[in-house]
């Protein structure tokens, strides 16, 4: 009989020492947001689309703390029209270096290019409609569009010309559940909750 009123306390302990943690369950913070970018060169938009530039959407990690820097911003999918952004402070330079391109405010470096500013040619940033100065540093936000533009044309021209060859497509990519991410990037449901909370 003694048992029955132990078991029944070591019970309602647990259920209040879960509610409380429940109550005190800060939300998961998740980052995943998307943008729209090219990169044209003497007029012509650079092809991203082969394989080398994309990153794996089959893997899942046992340790989230493990990521790695393309883990953070990258592409899917062989479309080179959207940037898929999973960390906070992930920034355009980042994006390239994963790439193996390498981008500073008068040069831009392809894997089979060198590209510098010289000779009539500059390099020309548009980040959604307005010419900037540098991207380099600048961290992508949700359903930013980035045009990067070398070549003779003015800024106005690139505008004009290219820009509309921009996609503007990344607020869809924002609904749509994340193809890389374990959980398919749906948010944490109530169900989630309890189980963090009470640890099964």
């Amino acid at each position: 009989m003694r048992a029955l009123p132990f078991a029944l306390g070591l019970v309602a302990g647990a259920l209040a020492l879960g509610l409380a943690r429940l109550a005190a369950l800060p939300e998961p913070k998740v980052v995943h947001h998307h943008a729209n970018w090219a990169v044209f060169v003497d007029g012509a938009r650079l092809d991203l689309t082969a394989e080398r530039y994309m990153e794996d959407v089959a893997s899942c990690k046992a340790d989230p703390s493990a990521v790695y820097p393309e883990d953070r911003i990258h592409m899917h999918a062989r479309n080179h029209d959207v940037v898929h952004v999973h960390a906070a402070g992930a920034t355009w330079g980042h994006l390239m270096a994963n790439l193996g391109f390498g981008i500073g405010d008068d040069y831009l470096f392809t894997d089979s290019a060198r590209l510098v500013a010289g000779g009539g040619k500059t390099l020309k940033f548009v980040l959604n409609g307005k010419p900037v100065p540098s991207i380099r540093n600048r961290v992508v936000e949700s359903e930013d569009r980035l045009l990067v533009s070398y070549g003779a044309e003015t800024p106005e021209e690139v505008v004009r010309t290219q820009l509309p060859r921009v996609a503007s497509d990344a607020g869809e990519f924002n609904r749509k559940p994340d193809p890389a991410g374990c959980s398919g990037g749906a948010h944490e449901t109530f169900g989630d909750r309890l189980r963090r909370a009470f640890w099964f």
